[in-house]
């Protein structure tokens, strides 16, 4: 069985290149996938946090401190962050705490939440209101951006199902019906031009779903793997095809 696979495979010079970079692209993907489901989950944990600090200000609590306890309480990413940087900040100052959390988390939204609350406390603003505010702001945010990221997700995911896998199917069987292995035809170059066909055509694919998402990087590194697939799709019709009609 692994011979015979081999054996297709050294038909399709395409898949053989692509084999390769499909591992190699495998291993890049997926710590930025990681990475990205990190991020969402600090995000999604703020306006929590910040509500529960917005609660324990009104009951009377420092700054400080609430952020302390909010730290204690989350047993999530976003609260072992925060808890570090607390610990840390024992030999600096609060301020250096909430930066070094920002830099960590790597998330814009907690960045942007730690320098509206350094203004908050340059102008000596109401914290308890403030706090209060951006987990209301921050929440309606979170909402809007998984609503716009679903939406966008089911456009790219058709896009690449459509030119990645039924594409190369369709042109596959079209092409096993019409000019099957059986009949002796000289196919070679028209094959190997329809194997880089389907992969170009998924690799842009792949490429413009992720900018679309906002995922350029990691969707570049699985782009091979979607090709491989593409191409072996392609090649597998045809033959089952070829050898039906």
């Amino acid at each position: 069985m692994l011979w015979q696979l081999m054996e297709r495979l050294n038909d399709n010079p395409t898949a053989m290149f692509l084999l390769p970079l499909a591992i190699i692209g495998i291993g890049g993907a997926i710590p930025l996938a990681l990475e990205s489901r990190r991020r969402s989950s600090i995000d999604g944990a703020l306006p929590e946090m910040m509500e529960l600090i917005s609660a324990e200000l009104g009951a009377g609590l420092g700054l400080e401190q609430a952020f302390a306890d909010v730290a204690k309480s989350r047993n999530d990413v976003a609260g072992t962050l925060l808890d570090q940087a607390l610990v840390r900040a024992q030999a600096t100052s609060f301020t250096a705490a909430l930066a070094k959390f920002a830099l960590e988390s790597r998330s814009a939204l907690v960045q942007r939440v730690v320098n509206l609350l350094d203004a908050a406390l340059e102008q000596q603003a109401p914290l308890q209101e403030v706090t209060y505010r951006m987990s209301i702001e921050y929440e309606k945010l979170n909402s809007l951006m998984r609503l716009k990221e679903e939406k966008v997700f089911g456009q790219a995911f058709t896009m690449i199902v459509l030119m990645g896998l039924m594409l190369p199917c369709i042109t596959g069987f079209i092409v096993g019906i019409f000019a099957p292995p059986s009949t002796g035809y000289p196919l070679a170059s028209t094959l190997e031009a329809l194997y880089l066909f389907s992969a170009a055509a998924t690799g842009i694919t792949v490429t413009i779903s992720g900018r679309m998402l906002g995922r350029t990087g990691q969707y570049l590194w699985s782009a091979p793997t979607w090709m491989l697939i593409s191409t072996l799709l392609f090649q597998g019709v045809y033959i089952m095809a070829g050898n039906m009609f």
